[in-house]
Parts: C-alpha cells; sequence; structure tokens
C-alpha cells in the first residue's frame, strides 16, 4: 500500500534509527526508496551495510531535499506515498493506523492523512492505545493555526503527483508546505490522526535553519504568483482568504529585513484579501520594525500580535 520515501543528506547519524523504525512496522505492505542526495557522510554505507536488501537506494548529485523526494516519487510502485525525513522516525504502528484509516474511509476518497508528532521520543504513543482520528472539515478556515501535515508524518495518495507537480524545486522554505495545500485544494478528502506517532527530530544542529533564504525563493513570496491559476479555479472561498492570511502571518521577517523589504512588499501587494488590523503592522515604519525584529522580545510580540488578530479577532 505504501512507498516510503526518505531523503537522505548528511544523516549518517540518524539514517539506522530511521530505518529500524520502519522495518519494525506491523503492517508490512510496503517499499522504502532512500535517495542519497550526493551525501558526504557515511550515510549511504551505513544503509547499504545495514539494509541494502531491504531498500531501494538511488543515489543522485546533491540538488536539494525537494529533488529527492521528487525522485523518490517517480519511482514509486504503490498507490499511497509516505515520506520521512531521515533524521525522524515513527512509533511501529504508524503504517498500520494509516492503513486503518485508508481502509474505513476508502481508498478514492482519501487524498493526504496527517498525524500528531512530537519532539520528545519520550511522548511517543505507547503500545497500547486507543486509536483517534476525524475527517478534517474546512481545512482552509481552520489552517491558519496550524497546517497540520509535516514531512515525516504525511500519507498522499501517490495519483496526486501523477496529476500535479510534486516539490517545488525553486522554493528552499515551504517546499513542503505547497505540497500539502495543493493536495488539500486538490480535491479528495483529508485526514488527521490525534495519536502521536512520529518523532520530528531536532538533534542534527548541522540543519541549515538559521540563515534567510531569498525571500523570492520562499513560500510565502511567491504563494500568490504560484496560487494565482490555483485560486481562480478552486471553488472554496476560504482558500483564498487562507493565502492571504498565510502571507500576513509568515512575512514579516522579511518586510522589515532591509535586504528583502522590496520584494516582500510587493509580495503583501499581491493579497487578494485585506484586513485592517494586519495591516496595521505592516505600516510600522521600516527602521522601526528591523529593530523589532532584531530583539527576540519585541518579535515575538509582533507574532503574538499576528496570532491573536488571525486566530481570535478572524477566526
Amino acid at each position: 500500500m505504501f512507498s516510503i520515501v526518505i531523503p537522505l543528506y548528511n544523516k549518517a547519524a540518524f539514517i539506522r534509527r530511521c530505518l529500524d523504525a520502519v522495518f519494525q512496522q506491523t503492517y508490512r505492505d510496503f517499499e522504502v526508496i532512500v535517495v542519497d542526495d550526493g551525501s558526504t557522510d557515511d550515510g549511504v554505507a551505513v544503509v547499504l551495510q545495514q539494509f541494502q536488501d531491504k531498500v531501494r537506494l538511488v543515489s543522485q548529485k546533491n540538488q536539494g531535499v525537494s529533488a529527492a523526494r521528487n525522485s523518490g516519487i517517480a519511482l514509486a510502485t504503490f498507490p499511497f506515498i509516505a515520506f520521512l525525513d531521515a533524521d525522524d522516525c515513527w512509533n511501529a504502528r504508524y503504517l498500520e493506523k494509516m492503513a486503518e484509516v485508508i481502509s474505513k474511509e476508502g481508498t478514492e476518497n482519501v487524498t493526504i492523512i496527517g498525524c500528531h508528532y512530537t519532539r520528545d521520543s519520550e511522548k511517543l504513543a505507547k503500545d497500547a492505545f486507543q486509536f483517534h482520528y476525524y475527517k478534517i472539515e474546512n481545512y482552509f478556515k481552520i489552517a491558519i493555526r496550524n497546517t497540520l501535515f509535516t514531512s515525516s508524518s504525511s500519507v498522499v495518495k501517490t495519483d496526486f503527483f501523477k496529476k500535479n507537480p510534486g516539490f517545488n524545486t525553486n522554493l528552499k522554505r515551504g517546499e513542503d508546505i505547497d505540497v500539502w495545500l495543493r493536495a488539500v485544494a486538490s480535491g479528495g478528502s483529508a485526514y488527521y490522526i490525534k495519536n502521536t506517532l512520529v518523532y520530528y527530530s531536532e538533534e542534527d544542529t548541522n540543519q541549515a535553519t538559521a540563515t534567510k533564504p531569498d525571500v523570492a525563493l520562499t513560500l510565502v513570496g511567491t504563494i500568490n504568483t504560484l496560487y494565482a491559476p490555483l485560486m481562480a479555479t478552486v471553488k472554496d472561498p476560504e482558500f483564498s482568504k487562507f493565502i492571504s492570511k498565510y502571507v500576513y502571518f509568515n512575512l514579516y521577517p522579511y518586510y522589515f529585513d532591509e535586504n528583502w523589504h522590496t520584494k516582500a512588499k510587493e509580495s503583501l501587494k499581491g493579497n487578494k484579501h485585506r484586513y485592517f488590523l494586519l495591516d496595521l503592522l505592516y505600516g510600522i515604519p521600516l527602521k522601526i520594525g528591523a529593530r523589532m525584529i532584531a530583539s527576540k522580545k519585541y518579535n515575538r510580540y509582533l507574532r503574538l500580535y499576528l496570532k491573536f488578530i488571525l486566530r481570535k479577532i478572524l477566526k
């Protein structure tokens, strides 16, 4: 039922744990595709030594995680794709519960399934637990609170990728969220497992998350342009509202950065929906805003203001 796609780039310290968790799954109808994206450490050697007969390992020049995932998608032979990052891992019943949702709801009705995750491995669900999941209604009305899907806790119907583009290789931030949003918008139904069955690791201190990429290489900086055709066809009126709110919520670190202010300002102008209380924040003079985002304290206040307006006032 599942093609498990694991991009691998310099995760030698974690890939064994990741694959051990995969092969401890109680549900066994799956294939594993590991895509080495030009690793320079011993990660490939670990895979070959421990799992050579159990996985399909393909190697490519370093092109980024999106290209690696797309390579795995192209090789998938099962009706659903389960994404997993090489430093994360699953509870042993993760695939079993994903399969249970699909069995109960019908393959033809399921487009995407998400699952609750934890950053504390001790909080993974234990062997005995009561299973809870639900169909996500009005996704784009609630997604500004939590987009729900992540790169190690999501299963997507393979057919979606046959009819739609995969991960956008031009994006350096938000490339995964882009796929989840388009999957939900494409039709079919989305579901969410409330049990904590995924460990999202923050152990890799080498992850490049501190520096901001060019805003033109992020989803928030390009979403109004990228999604213009989609907004014209999606019937859900909440979809275009969500896009505008997503920009308001995530753009401010770029908007108040002198390096990216001009591009960010153009992105904000692309919003189809405008909200006075959110525009107030973006009306802060650039130099003052720049000092605020440079301060951990005041940056937090900006974030809290946006959360309050979006989640309490404009809910």
